[in-house]
Formats: structure tokens, C-alpha cells, sequence
């Protein structure tokens, strides 16, 4: 049986900390119309309706495809409690089983959001609420009310031998809240013993309430634009790399920036095809080129460099590295039965705040056994001149924490020269 939903946005224009926030422009549209196109991207719901006092609201809503339902002066009021305006739009639209209320000022909350919680919901058919969250940062041990008298006397634990308590905490973040119409009327809250938590990540439990709030929201929207642009960059150097996937060369490389960034023909003597592609992860080069069949030729030698950018995979975990490389080198395999693959060890990083040397070191602790495991593949572990006295890739390696310098190539050609000799 499908069940009937609706979602609700409530979008009251009298904001006192950031006036008309709701309007205001997050890059390149206003932030309701976030909350407004995920709903409708999801399409889980029969009718996507904003509540607002505002005319001009209404314009917008309407123009980004959303039904708007104007409220009374009553409810548009600092008094009004979201109760209120929740029992106003289910008293005006009849015949739903239940809805999702769905703030503006969570522009991050997006359609697979919303599709994992609306299933979840719909899967535990005893409970009446679901409420999104977040897992806390700060104990609630350390969260107190501070008087007029400004002392700490509510603070009352001794904070010098204080410990995180080991079980997590999780916070509301405001972004996806569920409730049977009925139950909601009747209780006119959303939490206890028979409400479901949705758990979300910290960036994407944003809630603007304020200035600050509004300048991460942007920051963080400049971010996903980027992995945007990364993607299409991808997808451009691909293409760009097409012709030479059809080229039989000696030697083969199979990778990420490291190899597209190397200026390098020929490897002791012996011709060099480089298919090596900037920005792309181990699984974006099964999903977007191996899947595709877009390399038919190979040499009888192939390196490949793989993990870098796995690491920056919300979740990922080092066994899905192992994963894509074990796929990769069947694929290979199939293409070329005699060709002998290299695997090289993933090279330290420099202070770099999107990956971690413990991280690469635990990776290719893993990767370095794939050569136990898989008949044809062979480790290849960089040596000591990769690495200052402190783990790191050394200064003059590299000229953004990550990415190799002239020199760095020049050792690695060095390195690879007298592997492959």
C-alpha cells in the first residue's frame, strides 16, 4: 500500500536574527528553493507546500515549483509556534496519511535525504514520528546555563579529569521531521518513545539561524559547486584521453593526477601510454571508464596508482580500495592475459587537511598483501626519499601538500626505471 504524503515548508518572512533569511541569495538561488527542489527532486510527495505570510515569498515558492498556502496575521507572528502552523495546513489539505516538515534554513538536507528518511519512516509502521540528527560534538555534561551573575556554579563537574562519555550523542538538526497527521494534532510535538532518529553528518545538518551560519552555508555550497566542476573536469580529460585507449604501448599507466600530471614518454627505453586521470577516484575509473570499455589495449607492463582520492569518499573504508583494485586488475587482466601489473604504495601527503598520513599508511599496509592475493600483481613500495623525517612528503616534492614537483617525478622515474629493469 503506498501512503499518501505531503511536504511542508514552513517560510515566515519576519526573521529578527537575519531578516528575511529564508529569501536570501545562497550563491545562486534563494535558500527556501533548496529545501523546495529537494522535496520535489525526491519525488515521494503527492504535494510540495510552503506556508508563508509573504507575497513575495509566494513568488518565489511558485517559481521554484512549490504550491504556497498563505497564512493569517496570526500566524505570522513571533508567538506562532510551528504547531500552529503544521495544524494550518493539515486543516486546509485533507486526505494524507502523513507529512514531512521540512525547514528552509536546512539547505543540505537534500532528495536522498529525504528518500532514506521517508522509507525508514515507512518501514517501522508502529512509530508515529521520525526526527532528523546529528551526533553531538559537545557532551551535554558541558552545555549549562550561565546566570546574570555570570559564574560557573551550574558547571559542577570537576572538567580537569573530564572524559567524553563513550556512547555517542546526537542533537535535532532541524531538517526532517515526520508525523502521522493525527498523532501529530494529538500530541503537537515530534519526539519520545515512538519517534525514529534519522541520523545525518555534521555538513549536511547545517541549520542557518544567523550571519555566521549563513557565511558557512555559502562556503560549504562553494565546495559542492567544486566537486562539480571536478566531475565535469573528469569527464573532459576522458574524453580528451580517448584516442590514446586504443594505443598499445610497453607500458601502461592506470591512475589519478599523479600519473596525468607526469611528463614522461618512455621508461627505460620502453614506450609510455598515459591514461593516468586528474581528480578521479579508483571508483569513478571502474564506473566511468572501465565499465564503459573505453580502454581495448594495454602494454605487457601496467602501473597503477590508486587510494589518493579514495581516501576523500564520505565513508570510505580502506576495504573498498581493495575492492577497486582487485576489479581494476581483472579487468586489466581480461584485456591482456600476459601483461605483469605494478601496484604502487600511495606517497605521504604534506599537512594536508583532506587526508591523513596514518590513513595512507594503514591503506598501503593493506594494499602491499594484494600481492599475496592476486597472481599477477606486483607491489611496488616507495622508497625513503618520499618521506621527510617526519612522514611527510618532503618540501621540494611538492608544491601543494599532495601533488609532485619536478623533482619528486624525477625520483619516480628513478624508482620505476630500476623496478622495471
Amino acid at each position: 500500500m503506498t501512503l499518501k504524503k505531503i511536504a511542508i515548508i514552513p517560510a515566515r518572512s519576519g526573521s529578527k536574527g537575519l531578516p528575511n533569511k529564508n529569501i536570501l541569495m545562497l550563491l545562486d538561488k534563494p535558500l527556501m528553493a533548496y529545501s523546495i527542489e529537494a522535496a520535489i527532486d525526491s519525488d515521494f510527495f503527492d504535494r510540495v507546500i510552503v506556508s508563508t505570510d509573504s507575497l513575495e515569498y509566494k513568488a518565489i515558492a511558485e517559481q521554484y515549483g512549490a504550491e504556497v498556502i498563505l497564512r493569517s496575521e496570526e500566524l505570522a507572528s513571533d508567538t506562532a509556534t510551528s504547531f500552529m502552523v503544521i495544524e494550518d495546513v493539515l486543516n486546509k489539505v485533507a486526505g494524507y496519511d502523513y507529512f514531512v516538515l521540512l525547514q528552509p534554513t536546512s539547505p543540505f538536507r537534500n532528495a536522498e535525504h529525504i528518500q532514506q528518511a521517508t522509507k525508514q519512516f515507512e518501514q517501522q509502521p508502529q512509530m508515529n514520528f521520525l526526527v532528523s540528527v546529528c551526533e553531538s560534538n559537545k557532551s551535554a555534561d558541558l552545555i549549562k546555563p550561565i546566570d546574570e551573575d555570570l559564574s560557573l556554579k551550574h558547571f559542577d563537574l570537576d572538567f580537569s579529569n573530564y572524559r567524553r562519555q563513550n556512547s555517542k550523542e546526537y542533537t535535532p538538526n532541524g531538517a526532517i521531521f515526520i508525523g502521522q497527521n493525527q498523532a501529530y494534532l494529538d500530541k503537537k510535538h515530534f519526539f519520545g518513545a515512538d519517534s525514529l532518529a534519522f541520523i545525518m553528518n555534521k555538513a549536511d545538518s547545517v541549520d542557518i539561524d544567523d550571519k555566521l551560519d549563513f557565511e558557512l552555508a555559502i562556503c560549504l555550497q562553494v565546495q559542492k559547486n567544486k566537486q562539480q566542476i571536478l566531475l565535469n573536469t573528469i569527464h573532459q580529460r576522458i574524453a580528451e584521453k580517448c584516442p590514446q585507449m586504443s594505443t598499445a604501448c610497453d607500458i601502461t599507466l592506470i591512475g589519478h593526477s599523479i600519473f596525468d600530471y607526469w611528463d614522461v614518454d618512455k621508461i627505460n627505453g620502453s614506450l609510455v601510454n598515459n591514461l593516468g586521470i586528474a581528480g578521479i577516484s579508483s571508483k569513478e575509473y571502474i564506473d566511468f571508464i572501465l565499465n564503459n570499455n573505453l580502454i581495448s589495449e594495454i602494454g605487457n607492463t601496467v602501473l597503477l596508482f590508486s587510494g589518493t582520492n579514495d581516501i576523500i569518499i564520505n565513508d570510505w573504508q580502506i576495504e573498498e580500495t581493495v575492492k577497486w583494485v582487485t576489479q581494476i586488475v581483472d579487468y586489466l587482466t581480461v584485456l591482456n592475459s600476459d601483461t605483469n601489473i605494478y601496484l604502487l604504495s600511495v606517497p605521504p601527503i604534506r599537512r594536508r587537511i583532506d587526508r591523513s598520513n596514518t590513513t595512507i599508511e594503514s591503506l598501503n599496509k593493506r594494499l602491499s598483501t594484494l600481492s599475496f592475493e592476486i597472481p599477477n600483481l606486483k607491489w611496488i613500495e616507495l622508497s625513503a626519499r618520499f618521506y621527510d623525517e617526519f612522514g611527510n612528503l618532503p618540501a621540494n616534492f611538492t608544491h601543494d601538500g599532495l601533488h609532485f614537483s619536478k623533482k619528486a617525478y624525477q625520483q619516480l622515474e628513478l624508482e620505476l626505471s630500476q623496478k622495471l629493469s
